[in-house]
């Protein structure tokens, strides 16, 4: 699923690859996942302007085009391609036709959305979003977790409190913190709160400096090969799978220990 670290690599496509370059057409193939505006709106905005600056919050990707953004969300499955004038892909949802090749939404299971918005403010306001993930301050981040007394995981997804973290990266920041997903986040003392928070930000910013090639990513992290029954990276306990908040959470029993002290 992508999350924050595979938007910015998508952001970084298009800034590096389309920036400059003059919109030719726009076709919607799937108008379930138009979320904001038309074929028709977006076609006027967006037709005959030249693609400008791409920006993330979170897990949204806003592509400047003219005077207006193309929104883009990748939901579960989706992805951005760069492909030849007669050159598709097998689940194409959006086609953003340029001077030269065009830029492909990919969406097998048709969770990702797309749309205009003329702001970012607008963006956030409409789908509630907390601080980015990878630019927030130890200190929003604090601010952020303050009062709050639900289990740490689920507070880490919530996108309106943290915007960018998904199911993978929460894990790989509790497990580094020696941190158990259920540990209430009112019993986590001010100070290692902040040191979480700037956690969430070394983990992003390692996958992104690997291109989110787990593989590649230092030896001590879960997401190696985060697998329940594989061996805990750091003292090769056997990983365990639970569920928190509904989602599957893969830890060590030994280092996540929920009498373990952050």
């Amino acid at each position: 699923m992508p999350e924050l670290p595979e938007v910015e690599m998508a952001r970084m496509l298009v800034q590096d690859r389309l920036n400059g370059k003059r919109v030719a057409s726009l076709q919607v193939k799937d108008h379930k996942m138009l979320t904001n505006g038309s074929e028709r709106t977006m076609r006027e905005a967006f037709i005959g302007r030249s693609v400008g600056d791409a920006h993330r919050h979170g897990k949204n990707l806003l592509v400047r085009i003219g005077d207006d953004h193309l929104f883009i969300h990748l939901g579960m499955s989706g992805s951005l391609h760069l492909v030849d004038d007669r050159e598709t892909t097998p689940h194409e949802r959006l086609r953003l036709g340029l001077d030269e090749g065009a830029l492909v939404l990919d969406d097998p299971r048709r969770f990702g959305r797309f749309g205009l918005y003329h702001r970012l403010e607008d963006l956030l306001t409409e789908r509630d979003l907390g601080p980015d993930a990878l630019t927030m301050s130890d200190k929003v981040f604090v601010s952020q977790m303050a009062g709050r007394r639900g289990s740490i995981k689920p507070l880490l997804l919530d996108q309106s409190l943290i915007a960018g973290v998904g199911n993978l990266y929460a894990d790989e920041t509790l497990f580094q913190e020696h941190l158990h997903p259920a540990t209430k986040a009112d019993t986590i003392p001010e100070a290692n709160m902040a040191r979480l928070g700037k956690r969430v930000r070394k983990v992003l910013e390692a996958s992104i400096s690997v291109r989110t090639e787990f593989s590649r990513l230092p030896e001590g992290f879960l997401l190696r090969d985060r697998r329940e029954g594989a061996a805990c990276p750091r003292c090769s306990t056997e990983l365990a799978a639970i569920r928190i908040g509904g989602r599957t959470t893969i830890l060590c029993p030994e280092c996540q220990s929920l009498r373990t002290k952050p």
